[in-house]
């Protein structure tokens, strides 16, 4: 940015209450450093609840670095909208779809987004439906890291899986089919599709372990994956492109999927509108196979959402 020019100041926010409090808070150090070294002025802020405070309405964008909780279900969105304040990232209706697992699944059967088989069990219905059998996914709809979610194999598991789901929900979960493959992770960045990563873990899921204490083995990612004929990347995109229209997302977002073993099937598990931001996460490397390095990414964010500044 030219000298003696102000530079645009961005209020960015991180933490949160999340069981993804610690991820959020490394997030948001390495976006802070990153859009301090390409020339904003940064203010960081540990968000507590969703409120505007102060320094957002000083602020000329706002960062949003919060995942899970209020971060990523769009109440802190909704508030930034209502202060008039511009920020990056999905405003709140996309934001209450995409961390709903729920809502994503039946707003992709809606809209003919490849998805897997699935139920919605109920506390007092927690008996497998007739179109799934094990081995299937049980999943809270609103955790993120996977917390909560549990692949159960043998039937005899299925009340202990029920039980660990509703743990984080008080009324719903859901339960998809298994599907065995290639789990794939898609970002798309102001509209346009990013290349593929894939995802080799250890053990049975890309879990906590697996993303970052690796207690059972280092994770593996290929960006792009040679493993996956480039047809099939491109069916990929697709596919989360289809999404990112379907909740109308904004800025970014970054589409989770198997690609099945059998056939090359695509099936879209999930979105993150709000994902993983240190220099090694996943959406990250794939901006940098696009030729995006890390930096420039934050900037380009950054810009998406001074565009919109009213």
């Amino acid at each position: 940015m030219s000298s003696g020019i102000k530079p645009p100041r961005i209020a960015l926010l991180k933490g949160g209450t999340s069981s993804e409090r610690d991820v959020s808070l490394t997030s948001g150090k390495f976006v802070a450093e990153a859009l301090r070294n390409a020339g904003y002025d940064v203010e960081e802020i540990d968000v507590k609840k969703p409120e505007v405070l102060p320094a957002m309405k000083k602020a000329d964008a706002v960062f949003p670095v919060l995942h899970g909780g209020f971060g990523e279900n769009g109440d802190i969105q909704k508030a930034l909208e209502d202060a008039g304040i511009s920020y990056v990232g999905c405003d709140s209706k996309s934001c209450r779809i995409a961390i709903d697992k729920i809502a994503s699944k039946k707003l992709m059967v809606e809209t003919g987004v490849p998805t897997a088989d699935f139920a919605i069990l109920t506390r007092d219905r927690k008996a497998l439906p007739p179109n799934l059998k094990v081995p299937v996914v049980v999943k809270p709809p609103t955790e993120g890291s996977t917390v909560g979610i549990s692949i159960v194999f043998n039937e005899k598991d299925l009340d202990k899986a029920f039980d660990t789901a509703f743990k984080y929900s008080a009324n719903e979960i859901l339960v998809e089919q298994y599907i065995k493959g290639t789990e794939v992770t898609v970002g798309v960045l102001g509209g346009e599709p990013l290349p593929l990563v894939e995802i080799r873990y250890p053990g049975e899921t890309y879990d906590y372990d697996a993303k970052y204490t690796h207690q059972q083995g280092e994770t593996l990612y290929f960006c792009p994956p040679d493993s996956v004929p480039s047809d099939v990347q491109e069916k990929a995109q697709e596919a989360a492109l289809k999404f990112f229209n379907a909740i109308k997302a904004r800025d970014l977002l970054r589409v989770d999927m198997i690609i099945r073993k059998t056939d090359n099937a695509i099936f879209v598990l999930e979105a993150n509108n709000i994902p993983g931001f240190t220099d090694s996460s996943l959406f990250p490397k794939a901006a940098k196979a696009s030729g995006l390095s890390f930096v420039e990414l934050c900037a380009k964010l950054a810009k998406m959402a001074l565009s919109r500044k009213k």
